[in-house]
C-alpha cells in the first residue's frame, strides 16, 4: 500500500507541477503540443483510475483488492476502525460525484453512449483530484502511524526536474528561434533581387 500511495504522489506532482503553472503553457506549446496534451490527459486518467482502485470494495469478483475499504477490514484497525471508516466514507462521497462516473463510462470500459459523444462525463476539478490524493495519503498515514508507530511522508521531492526540463526546452526553443532568424536574413537578400 505504501508503494502505491508514494506512486499516486509522485504522479499528482508531475501533473500538478507541469500543469497548474499557466506560464509553462508557453514552452509546452511551443516543443510540441500534442504531445504534452497528451502526456497531460493520461496524467489525470492514471490519477482518475489510482484513486478508483483505492476505493475498490475489499473484493470484486472473489478476488481481494488492495483497497482502503479492505485495509479498514483487517483485524489490527479494530480499535481505530471507525475513524478510518468516516474517512473512507468521505473519500466515497467525492469520488462518486464524477470520478467514478470517468472509471465506468471512460477509464474501465468504452462506453458506447459517451464514445459517441451522446453522454458527457461530469468535469472534474483538479482541487477534487488533489483533495483525493490528500486524503488517500492521509488514511494510509494513519493506519502507518497507528500500526506501526511511524510517519511516512509520500511527498517524493520532484520539484527539480520540472525547472530542469523546461529550461533546456527554452534553450531549445531559443536555438530555433535564432536559427530562423539566421535563416531568414539569408533568404531575404535573395528575395530581394
Amino acid at each position: 500500500m505504501n508503494q502505491l500511495v508514494l506512486e499516486l504522489n509522485v504522479r499528482w506532482q508531475m501533473f500538478d507541477e507541469l500543469y497548474s503553472d499557466a506560464k509553462n503553457y508557453a514552452v509546452l506549446n511551443r516543443t510540441g503540443a500534442n504531445f504534452w496534451a497528451t502526456l497531460e490527459n493520461l496524467l489525470i486518467d492514471d490519477l482518475m483510475l489510482s484513486i478508483s482502485r483505492f476505493l475498490d470494495p475489499p473484493k470484486s469478483m472473489g478476488q481481494a483488492n488492495c483497497s482502503l475499504a479492505a485495509m479498514a477490514a483487517l483485524p489490527e484497525t479494530d480499535p481505530f476502525r471507525s475513524d478510518l471508516q468516516t474517512r473512507l466514507n468521505t473519500l466515497v462521497t467525492i469520488w462518486s460525484k464524477g470520478i467514478q462516473n470517468w472509471r465506468h463510462k471512460k477509464l474501465s470500459h468504452s462506453d458506447m453512449a459517451t464514445v459517441l459523444g451522446t453522454n458527457t462525463l461530469p468535469d472534474i476539478p483538479f482541487a477534487e483530484i488533489k483533495t483525493l490524493v490528500d486524503e488517500i495519503t492521509a488514511f494510509v498515514r494513519e493506519m502507518e502511524h497507528r500500526l506501526n508507530h511511524r510517519d511516512i511522508s509520500y511527498q517524493c521531492s520532484i520539484t527539480g526536474w520540472v525547472p530542469q526540463v523546461l529550461k533546456y526546452l527554452t534553450l531549445g526553443i531559443q536555438k530555433k528561434d535564432e536559427a530562423l532568424r539566421t535563416l531568414s536574413d539569408r533568404i531575404r537578400p535573395v528575395e530581394e533581387t
